[in-house]
């Protein structure tokens, strides 16, 4: 399953690409980004209680039109925040490490709107419903 954020543009662009449970508690997926020409993709996992939480503290953005929601990788410095500031911007920024003899890093940021956030949280709403790979 795709999740996209929305952004009625190619660049930016945040894309969970392929995501799946890996077990009952755990998802996988490819994080791929896209700003100002800078692309990355990376393999990003979460857990059920912080997924949980980005998916209520999106809900809530969507609804008050304030206030901020991140995902991380546990353990990792692999991440992706949006927020909402003043007459319904969102800024859309992050994180990816790639650890090795040659590490890697990416720090990114870009605007949208709040039109993305509804959609957002559908989408990411149905992945929670996915049964883990072994289930199926």
């Amino acid at each position: 399953m795709d999740v996209i954020l929305e952004t009625n543009a190619t660049d930016p662009a945040l894309i969970l690409r392929d995501c799946h449970r890996l077990d009952a508690r755990a998802f996988e997926c490819e994080l791929y980004v896209r700003s100002s020409g800078f692309v990355a993709e990376r393999r990003f996992w979460f857990e059920d209680p912080e997924f949980d939480e980005f998916r209520r503290q999106l809900g809530e953005m969507d609804r008050a039109l304030q206030g901020a929601a991140e995902l991380r990788t546990r353990y990792e410095e692999n991440c992706f925040r949006l927020e909402v500031h003043a007459r319904g911007t969102v800024t859309v920024s992050g994180t990816l490490r790639e650890y090795g003899a040659m590490e890697q890093l990416l720090h990114f940021a870009f605007t949208t709107d709040q039109t993305v956030l509804a959609p957002f949280v559908r989408d990411l709403t149905q992945l929670s419903l996915l049964k883990p790979s072994n289930e199926r």
